[in-house]
């Protein structure tokens, strides 16, 4: 009896091991799923990932709360599930703007709070500065939101943070050979025109986008160092002197570097 029992225990092994294995592979196939559909959509919820795995949602959970654990993705506020830094590290997945406005408000927030000006979070977009969110200031004279809008990338203070990540050949890229129409976005001269922001890691402007107002911006650069936004700092000329715009420039740093860590 006892070796038929030993017999029928080792027949029964192999099967079962092969049936953990499949079921252990199918997890790993589904995981891998998941991951492709975040890097697609950038945003997944519970419900579409169970339907396109066509598994119940307790199971979708366990595999996005895994592929959280280990950074791949994130959960937001919504409760949707976003692309995580393992993968921005792995240069899979590109951030939306909604997660750079849902990272960046916070620091936005207390930058604001600590100079009490109009703060704004830019990215860019070919030749322009495109302003995602902004966060007005407290004093009766102040730079409204810019939310929405867009300004020539090589005007704008966060633009030229952004563009001074940029090498002679990206630049051309953007602007094509001698810069086009506009002799100012010559991509060479632009490039030497951009090492003092490359040097100090902050870029000023002045009146350049619109009288009587002044700005500070930096570019904020995701692991890996790959720049992603900008945050800016901007104040009516007449009280953002150029010693208030260095003295500004020191904190819009601080928030940099606090937002780059929630990166």
């Amino acid at each position: 009896m006892r070796n038929s029992e030993r017999l029928e225990d080792t027949a029964d092994t192999p099967s079962a091991a092969a049936a953990g294995q499949g079921q252990g592979l199918e997890s790993v196939d589904n995981a891998l799923k998941l991951l492709l559909l975040l890097r697609r959509n950038g945003r997944l919820r519970l419900s579409e990932a169970a339907d396109h795995l066509g598994v119940a949602r307790s199971t979708a959970h366990r595999l996005l709360a895994t592929l959280r654990g280990r950074g791949f993705a994130v959960q937001g506020t919504d409760k949707a599930y976003r692309p995580g830094p393992a993968l921005y590290r792995l240069g899979m997945s590109h951030r939306s703007d909604y997660e750079l406005v849902e990272t960046a408000r916070p620091h936005m927030l207390w930058l604001n709070g600590k100079l009490g000006e109009t703060v704004h979070l830019v990215v860019r977009s070919g030749a322009e500065a495109r302003f995602l969110h902004s966060i007005e200031g407290t004093h009766a004279l102040r730079v409204g939101s810019r939310a929405g809008a867009a300004l020539p990338a090589h005007l704008a203070s966060g633009g030229k943070a952004l563009l001074a990540e940029l090498t002679v050949a990206e630049l051309t890229e953007i602007y094509g050979p001698g810069g086009g129409a506009q002799p100012d976005t010559d991509p060479e001269t632009l490039h030497g025109r951009l090492a003092a922001v490359r040097r100090r890691g902050y870029a000023i402007s002045i009146g350049e986008t619109e009288r009587g107002v002044s700005a500070v911006g930096a570019a904020v650069r995701e692991p890996g160092g790959r720049a992603v936004a900008a945050l800016i700092v901007s104040a009516p000329s007449l009280r953002f002197t150029r010693a208030r715009i260095d003295e500004a420039a020191g904190v819009l740093r601080d928030a940099v570097r606090r937002m780059e860590a929630a990166l």
